[in-house]
């Protein structure tokens, strides 16, 4: 079947079989989708008719409030999930623009048929939710890295309690973040111009070195 191969490398879909996958797309009534870099995959209002899977690439989730201020609230790469939580809350719309950062093969599943099990309560139907349950508690624990970096109180130890988590992550003191400066600052909620002085301050410092994505803690007691 098309693209059972990338939908094997995910979370969701990694022990069923082609047969099996090949059921589920027309159980879920999937439909895929290949977006280009900064191509929205869904705008903050629309109908949330369906549950996104990313299948290659990565996205970001953007919110912009009422006076037009825009926050990174996640980043997604190959295998997660957006808008599981809110189709499960019984939201109506989608809260955020879900935006490609690269091109991307999208898999959108059918809202209605996710939350309304088959009539004959088929055992794919199982498969999928236990997995995607999986997927939420991820998601979930992402949000709270994100919460304890916003809580520090300076520019700095926000900076500094991300790139930390990043490096633990890494299991090294250089590693790459997957956000430009405009989206850190967005995604850590500080001001850019802020962010970038901060930034070369710790590098003038001898605290860190950086080259676009290319992070390095060179002082490793911090």
């Amino acid at each position: 079947m098309e693209h059972f191969l990338e939908l094997k490398t995910t979370k969701i879909f990694k022990d069923a079989n082609e047969f099996e996958c090949q059921a589920m797309m027309f159980c879920f009534k999937t439909r895929f989708k290949t977006f280009d870099k900064n191509e929205i995959i869904v705008s903050q209002g629309d109908e949330l008719e369906y549950v996104i899977l990313i299948l290659k690439g990565a996205a970001i989730a953007q919110n912009i409030d009422s006076l037009g201020e825009i926050s990174i609230l996640s980043q997604l790469k190959c295998g997660d999930t957006y808008g599981v939580e809110s189709a499960f809350a019984g939201e109506k719309f989608y809260k955020d623009n879900l935006i490609a950062t690269e091109k991307s093969l999208v898999l959108f599943l059918n809202t209605h048929r996710l939350l309304n099990p088959c009539p004959n309560k088929c055992k794919r139907h199982d498969f999928v939710l236990k997995n995607l349950m999986q997927t939420v508690a991820e998601s979930s624990m992402k949000l709270l890295d994100k919460l304890y970096h916003m809580s520090k109180k300076s520019t700095r130890e926000k900076l500094m309690s991300y790139f930390i988590s990043m490096s633990k992550k890494s299991n090294s003191t250089y590693f790459e973040i997957p956000f430009n400066k405009t989206e850190l600052a967005n995604y850590l909620s500080v001001d850019r111009s802020a962010m970038s002085t901060e930034l070369s301050k710790m590098k003038a410092e001898g605290l860190i070195d950086f080259d676009k994505k290319q992070y390095h803690i060179i002082k490793k007691e911090l």
